[in-house]
């Protein structure tokens, strides 16, 4: 099957590495039985695992899909008989062990569950969003075991993607295991995961693994311009700002990054200052959003601009490029500030608040870190070659 382009499966964003070594798997047909695709979110391990099985199924077998045979035209909207989407799913009154993942569900969320998955089909770096839905059902996970052992009706391969595999829970993934440990000969299981860690060790020894890396920003740009028609210095400006993530670069569009961003700067500026009644008020109106993907998104615009202020003194690039001036005041004004600590208080921030952190608490413990590290009077800590 030889290559026809530079840009095979443009549907996935960058991971040229990675379609590299699915490619010469597929071409000498030596495809396992299940991968895990590992890799942090929005770096496209679900639209590689759905362009894998539009591959696969495309009836023309070649290095790309074709786009227009019928198995093409039925992953257009993700209902190939013999490929499954699995995501977590709401449970339904009075669900039974031998009910399908939806037969109990409420007909409203089912046209719900319904619309997410034709935009996961229209776009795969969606986040499927399900009220509801908390774990990989066991039923969803007894239905990938029962259909597995069927023959496949286009006469391929049979094959399951299941999403956010950490999802699962402790019966889901030993029924999961079951199926790994005597998978029929033509299926192909693909979980994909932020957090392998939370999968068993017996699932993940029986997984090929294939992690995918962070895109970069010209990958992201790149994307930004042509899927969603921004303007290339906004996308430029966006893609510094998404650590490798093309949803978090989705994400900071739809948050207005340039106004989250003097956001970002103001909440600094209130809290280098004396008066802390203003400090309160605002940590106050950021706790009150309760939304803790937003505060995330907004301490990580605080440690990209921190960062900016280090690397500046470095004579490095920055990533604010219109915010030059800003930083230039900032450091001017506080040479002294402990900028490796104050980014290292930004980042624990971050992670507490992903781990369901106390959110008034946690902002408050950041701000009396940051005042420490930038008012106190302390030298400034550059790395050196041998601890860089």
């Amino acid at each position: 099957m030889p290559s026809k382009s530079p840009t095979i499966w443009p549907r996935v964003i960058g991971q040229h590495r990675v379609k590299n070594i699915l490619l010469s798997a597929l071409r000498v047909e030596r495809l396992p039985h299940a991968y895990v695709f590992v890799g942090n979110e929005g770096v496209g391990k679900d639209a590689m695992a759905l362009e894998l099985a539009r591959v696969i199924q495309c009836e023309r077998k070649q290095d790309e899909a074709c786009g227009a045979c019928a198995s093409c035209l039925k992953m257009e909207t993700l209902q190939h008989p013999d490929v499954k989407f699995v995501v977590p799913l709401p449970v339904g009154k009075n669900e039974q062990s031998d009910d399908g993942p939806l037969d109990k569900v409420p007909a409203s969320e089912v046209q719900a569950i319904q619309e997410q998955y034709r935009l996961k089909a229209h776009n795969p770096y969606h986040r499927v969003s399900i009220p509801r839905a908390n774990i990989i059902k066991i039923n969803s996970i007894r239905q990938v075991r029962r259909e597995s052992a069927m023959r496949s009706l286009y006469g391929g391969k049979k094959i399951f993607i299941v999403s956010n595999a950490e999802e699962m829970g402790d019966e889901a993934a030993n029924t999961l295991l079951k199926t790994l440990e005597e998978p029929p000969g033509d299926t192909l299981l693909i979980l994909t995961t932020s957090r392998p860690e939370m999968l068993l060790p017996t699932i993940l020894s029986r997984c090929q693994f294939v992690r995918l890396d962070p895109l970069t920003e010209e990958d992201i740009a790149g994307a930004l311009v042509a899927r969603e028609g921004v303007e290339r210095a906004q996308a430029t400006l966006v893609a510094r700002l998404a650590s490798g993530s093309y949803v978090h670069a989705l994400e900071l569009l739809q948050a207005n990054v340039a106004e989250l961003r003097q956001d970002v700067v103001q909440f600094i500026r209130t809290a280098l200052a004396s008066n802390f009644l203003n400090l309160s008020q605002h940590i106050d109106k950021l706790a009150a959003t309760k939304d803790r993907e937003f505060i995330v998104r907004f301490l990580t615009l605080m440690l990209v601009w921190f960062r900016d202020a280090f690397v500046l003194l470095l004579g490095a690039d920055v990533i604010n490029l219109d915010q030059q001036e800003d930083l230039k005041k900032f450091t001017a004004r506080f040479p002294s500030a402990d900028l490796n600590e104050v980014m290292a208080a930004v980042d624990h921030a971050i992670s507490l608040i992903g781990k369901n952190g106390y959110i008034p608490l946690t902002l408050l413990q950041l701000t009396v870190k940051m005042r420490r590290s930038i008012l106190e009077s302390r030298q400034l800590s550059i790395p050196t070659a041998s601890n860089a």
